[in-house]
Formats: structure tokens, C-alpha cells, sequence
């Protein structure tokens, strides 16, 4: 959805903006371009239950439209019944068994629901429709709303749009307070200005496509010397905005590739720094493999002496020879001696 589509459907759903619903909320045949609408045997209401399965939506959500909004919903002759009153037999046949009392939604109350509920899928369609059916209208029509316009109120809309919006203000109240200075309904500035803004993007493309003037009531009077001067005047403002737009421009351009060398400094560093730490970790890896090296040689060393011992023991073994149990010597690489049943290098 685009911007200025999105500031209309926000216009239906303000809480505020009871004057913008009340323009459409004849338009009830929209509902059934929407989705086939199922009423109650009397063919003019729903309940509550039937609305928020319209909308797809929890009943709750409608329930709290309802209370929110109950003054407006007054005008669209929202009432409840019981069972006592008169017609109530009619509607009970769709009613839950055992429900004594409803409450009855005209066509026009679903119409304001479907106006006010923000994300049903449905809701949005019917604001679509209703939006819809308002830029296809004849021109003459728009223009019986809208009223006519010259090009000194349309910049004096823009220019006072801008200014308040720059204030902090929001569009909503920068729109009534240009309506005050144009003496104008605030509904119908406002709808222009959307109107304008969904054709042309913005009210400022307008004023630039048109080349909308503003002339101020003294202007027709000045003699064709002065406006000559005035020409001259804006043709010098119309360049040095056009230059400071340029310079604006650039400086913006160059903030953009400041940002990015600031971010590639950044990774610059992020990657020294990993690479720093690489190295961290293969020095510890180096001491670990120097280690394992040391303790290498020195079971090397370890496993050639028991080579030794294993060799004299098998001599033993296979010595036919008696052996003394004090003292007995064999020639090797090395000299062994057992003592007390304890083999010795000597």
C-alpha cells in the first residue's frame, strides 16, 4: 500500500475523524462488493457474532469498537432487543438457543466497523472500495466537495503543511490550521490535499508540475518595471536555491562516504585484531607441539632402557647357567646385576 493510500485509510480509522466516516457511510453497497453479506430474517441487521465473522476478526475486537465509538454507532441506529420486545421472535430462529437478548447492527454500523478496524483483511478491502469509488467519481462531483481551488490556495496549503510540520506539529493539525487560513472546512482542505498527494506523490510535485505561483494581492498592480525586477529577483532566488540544493546535495553524498570509510576502519580493525589473536593461538600451539616433542624424546629414552631390561630378562630366561642369588653378572651394551631379586645397571 502506498503513502498517501495508507494516510486515507489512517483518515477512516482516527478517532477523531467522525466527519470523514460520515462522508462515506452511505455507501453500504460496498459490503457486498467485498464479501456476501449474511443479515438476520428481518434482511437489515447483524449481530455483533455475524460482524465480527464478516471481518474475520475475534467478537471481542468488534465489541470493543462498539463501546469505543458508541455515540457515532447511536447514528447508525445500533439498538439491543429482548425477547419480550416486539420482533424478537423472528430474529431468535438464528439466534444461539437460550439467547434472550442481541444487539442489532444496521448495514450502516457494519459499514462504520469495517471504517475503524485497523488490520482485518476485510476492513482494509472495504476502506479500498470506498476510497475507490471516490477518485472515480465524476469530476464535477469531486469538485461540489472539494470546492474550487486556485493556485494561491494550493500553495498556501503546501507552504503551511511544511512550515508546521517543521514546528513538530502532525499533518493532521497542519492541514486544519492551512483550512483556517483559507477559510475553508477542514475536511474538505483535507481531502484535497490527499487527493492531490495519491495523483501526484505530493502536493509539491503538483506545484512544480503546474508551476503553481504564489502572487501575492499586490502583485497585479506593479508596473511593468517592477516586474520585470521581480522577475529578475526570483530568477536570482530560483539559482541560488537550485545551487544550495547542489551543495546540499554533495555535502549529503560526502556524509554518506565518510559513513562508509568509518565502517570500513571499523572491519579494518575488527580484522587486525582477529588476526592478532590467530597468532596468539598458534604461539600456544607452537609451546604445545614443543612439549609433545620433549616428551617424545624423552619416552623414546624411556622405552630403550626397558628394551635393555627386557633383553637381559630374556637372557635369564633362557640361560641354562645357574645364577647366583647374590651376585651374577651378564655381559651386555650394559652390566646387570640382580640383588635381592632386584634387577640393577651397574
Amino acid at each position: 500500500m502506498n503513502e498517501a493510500l495508507q494516510l486515507d485509510h489512517d483518515q477512516f480509522i482516527e478517532n477523531k475523524n467522525t466527519n470523514f466516516r460520515e462522508q462515506y457511510i452511505n455507501k453500504v453497497s460496498m459490503l457486498d462488493k467485498v464479501k456476501k453479506v449474511i443479515l438476520l430474517p428481518d434482511g437489515e441487521s447483524m449481530t455483533v457474532k455475524m460482524a465480527s465473522e464478516f471481518y474475520e476478526v475475534d467478537y471481542s475486537v468488534v465489541a470493543q469498537i462498539l463501546s469505543r465509538h458508541n455515540a457515532e454507532f447511536k447514528k447508525d441506529n445500533v439498538r439491543t432487543i429482548s425477547s419480550k420486545q416486539e420482533g424478537f421472535d423472528t430474529l431468535s430462529k438464528a439466534l444461539s438457543p437460550g439467547q434472550h437478548i442481541v444487539k442489532l447492527l444496521t448495514k450502516k454500523a457494519v459499514l462504520r466497523i469495517g471504517m475503524l478496524l485497523r488490520d482485518s483483511k476485510v476492513a482494509i478491502k472495504v476502506r479500498d472500495y470506498l476510497l475507490q469509488v471516490e477518485e472515480e467519481a465524476p469530476q464535477e462531483i469531486k469538485t461540489e466537495i472539494l470546492g474550487n481551488w486556485t493556485d494561491n490556495d494550493l500553495y498556501v496549503l503546501n507552504q503551511t503543511v511544511n512550515e508546521e510540520v517543521g514546528k513538530g506539529k502532525t499533518k493532521m493539525n497542519a492541514i486544519r490550521i492551512a483550512a483556517g487560513k483559507l477559510n475553508r472546512n477542514a475536511n474538505n482542505v483535507q481531502q484535497k490535499y490527499y487527493q492531490i498527494k495519491r495523483k501526484y506523490g505530493s502536493l509539491q510535485d503538483y506545484i512544480v508540475k503546474h508551476n503553481v505561483i504564489y502572487l501575492e494581492p499586490s502583485y497585479e498592480s506593479l508596473t511593468p518595471s517592477e516586474n520585470n525586477s521581480t522577475q529578475q529577483h526570483s530568477d536570482v532566488v530560483l539559482a541560488l536555491t537550485t545551487h544550495l540544493e547542489t551543495v546540499l546535495r554533495d555535502v549529503k553524498i560526502e556524509s554518506n562516504l565518510m559513513s562508509q570509510i568509518n565502517e570500513l576502519r571499523l572491519e579494518v580493525n575488527d580484522l587486525k585484531n582477529q588476526l592478532k589473536l590467530k597468532e596468539v593461538l598458534l604461539e600456544g600451539k607452537d609451546a604445545q607441539l614443543n612439549n609433545k616433542t620433549k616428551l617424545n624424546s624423552k619416552l623414546k629414552k624411556e622405552k630403550s632402557d626397558l628394551e635393555h631390561k627386557l633383553r637381559f630378562i630374556s637372557q635369564i630366561l633362557n640361560s641354562s647357567k645357574v645364577v647366583d642369588n647374590t651376585h651374577t653378572e651378564i655381559q651386555d651394551t650394559k652390566k646387570y646385576v640382580i640383588k635381592n631379586g632386584v634387577i640393577e645397571t651397574k
